[in-house]
């Protein structure tokens, strides 16, 4: 096996549709892990039979989750002294984190049931807690998330030889309406590998034999359970220390991911390795393909044209009428953006009282207004959609113009909201790189990512599910949200803002 042309061609892959791969790995990322990682210790990982552990956890009612967290991890004494002199510096933000030089230890799921337990004024025990958020996560990933992966293998697989591979490819699992089957065999993958896992050595050898079936359900999904582990294993016998040595190859890479602080992985790394196990896959599926009990089932020789051409996977256009093809350059109603407003203003608002269950444990309705919508994200969505038109072509050009235009809303309407209603919405004076307080750099890259989210994602995702109602009911829907908007707007503008601890503070005036 050649592995410095696998390598060569992958690098050549990474620069076609750049953007596009940056987008779709980000997307999957978010999807399966979050998107961020912020622990190096799980709070799951506790034994909770533990009295002495339950008992530190149920002191959450006189302590934040953060300051639980370190009593079960026992920061040590340098790492606090270290907090201590940096908390005179930018101590807000993951950008903060990377120029101070320092990764703290933190649990997102342990907010989480911090929060949960919380609302619910302690009744719950953190062990019923802990089962039941892992029954609904185990449910949540295996009926709807697991294949997304799938479909991140589908879509480099495609992008390799047709240059206008749209990023909606990777919902190939979801249009094939194959998600449960191809969930089911995921899963087993994992159990199967956690059993071999005890045996160590055996599990060492089953990791690479059984790495190949996401690439296999790529190509067929339509193939059974057994089919899909005979095959990985015939791809692989005798390739397993090949791709052994070409996970070692990029060692080099990790570890400048790891001293970049995970910033090169998103823009270079992550890519890179999809597409080296793509080539990779498509190495050792040509030189077996003949010799294969089951061969015939890796039958999608449409994948595999010689030359890279300017257009899409041919069967891509068989599912344009599905819910899940996104068009993007798709001209959208007065109706439709009325309705992006709302969807938009509501997911912001979600988001935000999310992170303040998830940080305080405190429900905090967050914005100027009572109804469940922030506005700022709706204009945001709306006007990146409406304004930006131009650039959705050009995905870093949409990127870049996406973060000017948030810079503009957002400063603007903080300086209006200090200015004339001497109240504070939101302040990223601790954070790195910020104006007044008002916006920062790690917030726009945020809201960069969240316009090509919006373009590429969101909005005509929506659109096409908008669509589904008939025209009457779509003016209805918006004539009743405008109505209560508006009540809401001149009630909370003239009579009485929404104000209060966790959502907002007072401005000076001089």
């Amino acid at each position: 096996m050649n592995l410095k042309k696998i390598k060569k061609d992958a690098k050549k892959n990474v620069k076609n549709n750049y953007f596009k791969s940056l987008l779709v790995v980000f997307f999957v990322s978010l999807l399966l892990s979050g998107g961020i990682k912020l622990s190096t210790k799980n709070i799951l990982d506790l034994d909770v039979s533990n009295s002495d552990n339950v008992k530190i956890i149920n002191k959450y009612d006189k302590k934040t989750h953060a300051e639980v967290l370190d009593e079960l991890l026992e920061k040590t004494h340098q790492d606090k002294k270290f907090d201590k002199m940096m908390s005179k510096k930018y101590n807000k933000g993951i950008i903060s984190s990377i120029v101070n030089d320092v990764s703290r230890t933190r649990s997102i799921t342990f907010g989480i049931i911090n929060g949960v337990n919380n609302l619910l004024g302690g009744s719950i025990s953190i062990a019923t807690i802990i089962i039941i958020s892992n029954i609904l996560l185990f449910l949540i990933k295996t009926f709807l998330l697991f294949v997304v992966a799938i479909g991140q293998n589908r879509f480099f697989l495609e992008n390799r030889r047709y240059l206008k591979t749209n990023i909606d490819r990777v919902f190939f699992p979801y249009k094939r309406k194959n998600t449960l089957h191809l969930s089911l065999i995921l899963i087993l993958k994992d159990i199967y590998l956690f059993l071999w896992g005890f045996t160590i050595i055996g599990g060492i050898i089953k990791y690479f034999e059984y790495s190949m079936i996401p690439y296999v359900l790529a190509e067929n999904p339509e193939i059974s359970r057994k089919e899909a582990f005979r095959l990985s294993k015939e791809l692989m016998k005798g390739n397993k220390f090949n791709l052994f040595k070409l996970k070692l190859s990029i060692l080099l890479w990790n570890i400048l991911g790891i001293m970049t602080f995970g910033i090169l992985n998103v823009f270079f790394i992550d890519i890179y390795e999809q597409c080296l196990y793509t080539e990779f896959y498509v190495s050792i599926r040509e030189s077996k393909l003949e010799n294969l009990v089951d061969g015939d089932l890796l039958n999608d020789d449409k994948l595999y044209i010689d030359n890279a051409v300017q257009d899409e996977y041919p069967e891509a256009k068989k599912y344009k009428k599905s819910i899940l093809n996104l068009d993007y350059n798709k001209n959208y109603s007065i109706n439709s953006y009325i309705l992006f407003f709302f969807t938009f203003s509501f997911i912001g608002w979600f988001y935000e009282v999310l992170i303040h269950i998830i940080r305080d444990g405190e429900f905090v309705n967050r914005g100027t207004m009572y109804g469940p919508w922030l506005p700022i994200y709706g204009f945001g969505g709306v006007a990146i959609l409406f304004f930006l038109k131009r650039f959705r072509n050009n995905y870093f050009h949409l990127f870049l113009a996406s973060v000017v235009l948030c810079a503009i809303l957002e400063y603007s309407g903080a300086w209006y909201l200090e200015t004339f209603k001497h109240l504070k919405y939101w302040d990223y004076s601790n954070y790195f790189f910020n104006v007044q307080g008002r916006i920062c750099l790690e917030g726009l890259i945020v809201f960069g990512l969240g316009g090509c989210g919006f373009t590429y994602f969101a909005g005509p995702l929506l659109e096409n599910f908008i669509c589904k109602f008939n025209i009457k009911v779509r003016n209805i829907i918006a004539f009743i949200l405008l109505f209560s908007f508006s009540i809401d707007f001149i009630f909370s503008s003239f009579i009485r803002p929404n104000t209060g601890k966790g959502i907002s503070s007072s401005v000076k005036t001089h």
